[in-house]
């Protein structure tokens, strides 16, 4: 027998950034506790608005499968004392509540022992979920979480109401002193605040006739439909926003769109301050015309079922009208300072309490800048990198900055383009910020990208170097963003660098913040990799030997991906497994291989072909033809397979042994310059699926 499973969580508002992402883990974490508890089920589906945490589970077992398990006592050879059960065995049987003729001999990988089987489970599910419950939506994770009571229990924000139905039965629990019940919430303000329910059907069809759209899919529709219509009446089109698509769904649980309008002379505001004002405090949706020019009209979405008298329509544009008015003040009172006189004022802006001012800032990164320009090879004119850095962080002491955070450095930009800045330092200051996500792009110019990897790598640094270290998820300063930006810049750019290189010329950067940063920036790198597409092993394959520059990991792993179906490969990485191993148990010291004289005809073989193959790999390798180098490799495989068909690496002579051994040693380091091809899987034809890392 099966039932259809319903779990509402009523909240006060939680931030609707957070939403889409505790969905998906709310998703996961109960199909686990489904599949851990081997409870069966058909479709789970997770919905959801900023009030509202919903769990629906379409056909759940009522009893949890039942299933044989042997459970083992102590072996046969000890469980009898000539013929008499032993003490041991006695022991086993009273403790699990048996007799002794109710055991039985059990065969395993480790020899006979005595036993039994017995059947587990059966377990109600409604019994499952009172238990698991509580403990999943408590760990549940917010970017920030608050207690409300005396409990000092900690959640995204307080919780109100909870529905838990299983088939029409209420499933019994508290949740953070909240009983689980029937009955859910309308809309806070057009609903009935008391909505009885009896089962999901007719949960969807009581909300929806209290003004709550519990599905976020329909409320999307609801509202890129409603834009639609009002792009068209505007004969106009809307500018896309993904982002602030995703958090009107979740904010409002029955959006309609308004469409609002300001003063023409608004239009005099830069594009990007203008589209700002509107999004960042007012949520609105800016509207451009076919050829990219700004329509003075928004694109709301409130929260009610209608605005017959324009009266909400009315009010939103008194608002904009203000934040507007606000911006086109800073923006004309800003420019009574140029960016080069603000410099200073940036020593009373605290960056870090570690790591000093904003002013601080500029000052090493003025000496930072200079590294990377060399190591990227960018040939930033060193006036232009000057100006680039020191105008930097300018704009934080603006006022339009410090109405509009989100316009940081693109103000700066704006503000050096006004007081006729050339195009490799506006931008570079523009751009700055870029990448700020992983879908999004990297700097214009080489000054920029220069200028973001500076400021990064001054960050990160810092941060290493005063013991500012990511622990678990917690990351308060954002440094996987930071260096996750440096990767991808490195990488969208295909720019020469060095970490080493870079890390040498920060005196912060002790050796242990050295250490510790590498592996935390290999893990970005990884990842990055991953999220491009190439498989797990390659990109395995490739860090563990050298993960120093972006750029060159980037060719080996494409080098590696074209060729990694060659049989050959396939073959030779099959064999450096082996050749790894083997030298893991080295038991003598390995020295450079002298000669091929006393040599087997095989091992001449192999070790005459290192001997050749060790120039060309370099020289291949320096020029950063790794493909061709992979492709040597391959070609060696007739001489190792001779070697292992024919040879005996494990001579009892130690002479002979220590030479074998050196001829591996040679090969492998040889090898290791491309790539370390032990790491590719190999055990099938069909290459690994790709991951992130």
């Amino acid at each position: 027998m099966s039932s259809e499973f319903l779990l509402e969580v009523g909240c006060e508002e939680i931030p609707a950034r957070a939403m889409g992402p505790v969905l998906e883990e709310l998703k996961k974490k109960f199909g686990a506790l489904l599949d851990v508890q081997k409870l069966s089920f058909d479709a789970i589906q997770t919905l959801g608005s900023a009030r509202r945490l919903v769990v629906h589970v379409a056909n759940l077992a009522d009893l949890q499968e039942r299933e044989k398990v042997t459970t083992l006592g102590p072996p046969q050879k000890i469980a009898f004392n000539d013929g008499e059960p032993s003490r041991a065995l006695i022991g086993f049987a009273r403790k699990s509540g048996l007799e002794i003729d109710d055991l039985r001999v059990f065969d395993t990988e480790r020899g006979k022992y005595m036993g039994f089987e017995s059947e587990a489970g059966g377990r109600g599910s409604l019994e499952i979920l009172a238990e698991g419950i509580p403990p999943l939506i408590a760990s549940l994770t917010f970017p920030k979480t608050m207690y409300w009571d005396d409990s000092r229990r900690e959640f995204a924000r307080p919780i109100r109401w909870v529905v838990a139905l299983l088939g029409s039965s209420v499933v019994p629990f508290n949740l953070y002193g909240v009983p689980s019940g029937s009955t859910s919430a309308g809309h806070r303000t057009l609903g009935s605040q008391t909505v009885p329910v009896r089962d999901f059907d007719n949960y969807l069809k009581q909300l929806e006739a209290n003004f709550v759209l519990v599905s976020q899919e329909s409320r999307r529709e609801k509202i890129r439909g409603e834009l639609a219509a009002a792009c068209e009446s505007l004969d106009g089109r809307m500018i896309p926003d993904d982002d602030l698509l995703d958090e009107v769904v979740y904010i409002n649980e029955y959006p309609t769109v308004v469409v609002g309008g300001f003063e023409k002379r608004f239009l005099d505001l830069p594009r990007e301050v203008l589209i700002t004002a509107m999004r960042e405090h007012q949520k609105y949706f800016a509207v451009e015309t076919a050829d990219g020019t700004l329509l003075p009209n928004f694109l709301g979405v409130m929260n009610t079922k209608g605005d017959p008298r324009g009266s909400i329509r009315k009010g939103h544009e008194r608002v904009l009208k203000a934040r507007l008015s606000d911006a086109l003040f800073f923006w004309d009172a800003d420019g009574r300072q140029s960016l080069a006189d603000r410099v200073d004022g940036l020593a009373s802006v605290t960056f870090h309490r570690k790591l000093g001012s904003y002013k601080d800032k500029i000052d090493r990164m003025s000496g930072l800048a200079n590294t990377v320009n060399a190591l990227t090879g960018a040939a930033v004119p060193p006036e232009t990198l000057e100006s680039v850095v020191a105008w930097s962080k300018s704009d934080l002491i603006t006022d339009l900055v410090g109405e509009f955070a989100a316009l940081q450095g693109i103000a700066g930009g704006l503000y050096a383009r006004r007081e006729g800045a050339g195009d490799d330092v506006w931008k570079a200051i523009y751009d700055q910020y870029r990448p700020a996500g992983l879908d999004d792009r990297s700097p214009e110019t080489a000054s920029g990208a220069v200028l973001g990897l500076t400021d990064r790598l001054d960050t990160v640094f810092g941060c290493f170097s005063a013991g500012l270290i990511p622990k678990g998820s917690a990351d308060p300063l954002a440094l996987r963003r930071q260096t996750q930006g440096i990767v991808k810049i490195l990488l969208d750019r295909e720019l020469p660098f060095s970490l080493d290189a870079a890390i040498a010329a920060d005196p912060r950067m002790n050796e242990t913040a050295a250490e510790l940063f590498r592996g935390f920036y290999r893990d970005r790198l990884k990842f990055m990799l991953g999220r491009m597409g190439f498989a797990y092993d390659e990109v395995n394959a490739v860090v563990a030997t050298d993960s120093d520059s972006p750029t060159k990991v980037l060719k080996r792993v494409r080098a590696l991906h074209a060729v990694r179906e060659s049989p050959d490969l396939i073959a030779i990485a099959t064999a450096f497994k082996r050749i790894k191993n083997i030298l893991k148990q080295a038991d003598v010291p390995l020295d450079a291989v002298d000669g091929f004289k006393g040599m087997e005809l095989e091992e001449e073989a192999l070790a005459r072909s290192v001997a050749e193959l060790q120039p060309r790999i370099e020289g291949l390798a320096a020029s950063g033809d790794y493909y061709a180098a992979l492709g040597e490799m391959a070609a060696l495989r007739p001489a190792v397979d001779g070697f292992f068909d024919k040879i005996l690496v494990m001579h009892r002579d130690h002479a002979i042994r220590a030479r074998r051994l050196s001829i591996l040693k040679n090969l492998f380091e040889t090898f290791l310059q491309v790539a370390d091809i032990s790491e590719v899987v190999v055990a099938s034809q069909d290459p690994p699926a790709s991951t992130g890392v």
